[in-house]
């Protein structure tokens, strides 16, 4: 594998705020933009040594950061996490004439010098770009499992199978789901507790609470988890049928978020039977869980008479709130996610897989053995 010809800067940790951030500079200038634009408080001394200073634009301060001196002209530099402090450093690597590699990629010759030595530099790049999407440590644990263990060690196995190509294949829309988290859309009639829950399950106050109808007018929507399954959760104005003028707009934005959601939590109460119709609109949608809310309100032996499968909530007392979290887990296919197991987390991983196992299916080891050196990255084109 060659080295690097050109100068590149790669933000190789989420783009969202966070504790740090890191910015890897890779390639032939690597040492001398890292020594224009950073003030070490002592002496840089050895490949890989860390140093503590200041990035500098002249004489304005940009941050504090602590940098790596170059090792194979590869620069670590850990600055402040925040978004800006992230954009104003990467455009001062620009103008001193780094190339920025964006849109959640990481340069290829980053993995092609720091990885010489492994037997899968392709998953290495890919591994490192995905975890800059990572919202859950279940997230990072998954993705980066696939790096040492998972993924590669299944493509390096002597003895492979094509049923464990194709279920590692088939594992690429849960882990995607990792990467851009679902869409989960709290609906249902008006007062019937749909702010309440989407605070019960933020655990934080988000959406205003009132005992009056109407109160949500625009949906709220803000990323949560499950046990670690990252999901994006959207209370939306109640729903119903005789809407008028800013009331019909809020609705008709509560539908449109019910068409898009990829799971749907329809709740419900007791006194709701004037919105039946509405009710059977929401229940018959594709992945929906149905809700019945204010449980705390209705005494234990008269619950019975809720349609099956319908779970009761408290926002108040946070009754069945566990309970909810653990089904849109299930709901999702996440109830037995196992990081560990070889998943694919790319198309690119998972077209490979697929191959090698068709191959095998027809007798063609070597075709499949050269379909999985493909995958690692081991000298194929990829």
């Amino acid at each position: 594998m060659n080295a690097p010809t050109t100068t590149s800067a790669s933000l190789v940790t989420s783009p969202a705020r966070g504790g740090i951030a890191v910015i890897v500079l890779t390639g032939p200038d690597a040492g001398r933009v890292m020594r224009e634009i950073f003030r070490p408080r002592s002496p840089v001394a050895g490949e890989g040594h860390l140093s503590l200073g200041r990035i500098v634009r002249g004489d304005e301060v940009l941050d504090e950061a602590i940098v790596s001196a170059p090792v194979d002209d590869i620069v670590e530099i850990n600055i402040h996490g925040g978004p800006h402090v992230a954009r104003t450093v990467l455009s001062l690597l620009a103008e001193r004439g780094a190339q920025i590699v964006a849109d959640c990629r990481i340069d290829p010759a980053l993995a092609a010098v720091r990885k010489r030595e492994m037997h899968n530099p392709a998953v290495a790049g890919e591994v490192l770009s995905a975890l800059r999407l990572v919202s859950t440590p279940l997230a990072a644990s998954a993705v980066s499992a696939q790096w040492s263990g998972g993924l590669s060690a299944l493509a390096n196995s002597p003895q492979v199978e094509a049923a464990s190509l194709r279920a590692a294949a088939d594992s690429l829309g849960l882990m995607k789901r990792l990467l851009a988290p679902a869409e989960v859309v709290i609906a249902g009639p008006p007062n019937v507790g749909k702010s309440a829950l989407a605070n019960a399950l933020l655990g934080r106050n988000v959406s205003i609470v009132s005992a009056g109808p109407g109160t949500t007018r625009d949906w709220v929507r803000t990323l949560t988890d499950a046990d670690g399954m990252p999901f994006w959760l959207t209370d939306t104005a109640g729903l119903w049928e005789d809407a008028e003028g800013i009331d019909a707009e809020a609705v008709r934005r509560a539908w449109k978020c019910v068409e898009s959601a990829d799971l749907l939590i329809c709740v419900t109460a007791r006194n709701d039977a004037e919105y039946a119709d509405l009710i059977d609109r929401l229940r018959a949608t594709p992945n929906v869980l149905n809700v019945a809310g204010k449980c705390d309100l209705i005494p234990p032996e008269d619950r019975s008479d809720y349609i099956d499968g319908t779970l009761p909530v408290s926002a108040r007392t946070l009754d069945g709130i566990e309970a909810l979290r653990l089904a849109i887990r299930r709901k999702s296919g996440f109830d037995k996610f196992d990081p560990t197991s070889a998943m694919a987390f790319t198309d690119r991983q998972a077209d490979l897989l697929a191959a090698a196992a068709e191959l095998l299916d027809q007798g063609d080891t070597n075709g499949a053995k050269s379909k999985l050196k493909n995958l690692l990255g081991c000298g194929c084109p990829q």
